[in-house]
């Protein structure tokens, strides 16, 4: 083979080695791009499942989905807001958020191993939670989240609220030394949403006589609308009546053996008060059953009787007393309500619905009117 033979020849195998070695490279580097792209989706993905917006869209979840039972066992407050019954806090909680709108949001927080997040409805602060770490990390390392603590900021109608939200449990009110039980539980001073609401204005009832004050209760029941008793301090059982929604009374307890014997002579009284207003009674006719020095006294003497029209009578019917109640040996009040009629000299009736709150004491002996309301 000649001298240009032999070169030729070995430039074609330079050529050859050379893409050989040069396709090696380009696959070597191929599968090496494609090793680290899978490991970098892997690594970005793995980022990602570590991020905690994941745990916290799980949690934010609960309270779109309005899933109150789960959020039971996870908030911290949920015993504060139905006195811990789980049926009450589901209902009132998903009353409360009914057709709201819930949204959520990262919050600040001043640890760094803290994630902190608000949940609002209707732009108030329904709750708030937090993220901390699980303790466990992906496949490339990256920490894990778990919820750390939930608190709803919501409280109770009537106490001091945690934010600007509250639920409505039921109320009873019932005259302070009265034991009010709910289904078979006798209500305490830790169920007190209040304590000493005047039943009587300040003044009405005579220095010395101890005046009777109510206590408000919250409660909750799980038992479907709840069974309420009452007892007086004696024992007797006294009433419980409805007063409004979800709310009851127990009023101040009525002393019918006392209403019974002096009933007649309220309604007296109170005729006589009625025909003193309208000039038809003097001044000293209704004084002698009035106790001297009283506000009673003054009230009567003060009062302005040019408010009647002319008429030929005046007469009381339907009258009815109520609300007796004994707050001393010395002093009682009562409830009197009646019709009130003027006829005129032509026969037409100008027809007055009327009613009184007498404080009565005993004075020289015998029972005069202390103190009145017209009501």
């Amino acid at each position: 083979m000649d001298k240009k033979k032999r070169k030729k020849k070995k430039g074609g195998l330079l050529a050859s080695r050379f893409y050989q070695v040069y396709f090696a490279v380009v696959a070597v580097a191929l599968i090496a791009i494609a090793i680290g792209m899978i490991w970098l989706h892997g690594a970005v993905r793995d980022y990602e499942i570590a991020q905690p917006v994941h745990a916290a869209e799980e949690v934010a979840a609960l309270f779109e989905a309005g899933d109150y039972d789960r959020l039971y066992d996870l908030d911290t407050s949920a015993r504060d807001i139905s006195g811990g019954d789980r049926a009450q806090y589901v209902q009132s909680m998903a009353e409360l958020t009914d057709d709201g709108d819930i949204a959520w949001s990262q919050a600040f927080s001043g640890n760094p191993d803290e994630m902190k997040y608000t949940v609002t409805l209707d732009d108030d602060k329904l709750a708030t939670f937090t993220l901390v770490p699980s303790g466990q990390t992906t496949a490339h390392g990256n920490r894990l989240w778990k919820l750390g603590s939930v608190t709803t900021h919501v409280a109770v109608e009537g106490t001091e609220a945690a934010g600007d939200l509250s639920v409505a449990p039921y109320r009873v009110k019932a005259p302070e030394g009265y034991a009010v039980t709910v289904n078979g539980r006798t209500l305490t001073e830790a169920d007190a949403l209040s304590t000493g609401e005047a039943i009587f204005e300040d003044g009405f009832l005579p220095e010395g006589v101890t005046a009777p004050t109510m206590t408000e209760y919250a409660f909750f029941s799980d038992d479907g609308a709840p069974v309420l008793t009452a007892k007086d301090p004696s024992g007797a059982e006294a009433a419980v009546e409805p007063d409004g929604d979800n709310r009851w009374i127990c009023p101040l307890k009525e002393d019918a053996d006392f209403a019974k014997q002096y009933g007649d002579a309220i309604i007296a009284l109170a005729e006589r008060v009625a025909k003193y207003t309208v000039k038809d009674l003097s001044r000293n006719g209704v004084m002698k059953n009035v106790a001297d020095g009283s506000p009673a006294e003054t009230i009567l003497k003060k009062f302005s009787n040019d408010w009647a029209p002319p008429h030929k009578t005046a007469t009381v019917t339907d009258a009815k007393v109520t609300d007796f109640h004994v707050l001393s040996d010395d002093c009682f009040t009562c409830h009197v309500e009646f019709t009130f009629t003027l006829r005129t000299r032509r026969g037409n009736d100008y027809v007055y619905p009327t009613s009184y709150t007498f404080c009565v004491v005993r004075q020289k002996g015998a029972g005069k009117l202390y103190n009145l309301t017209f009501n």
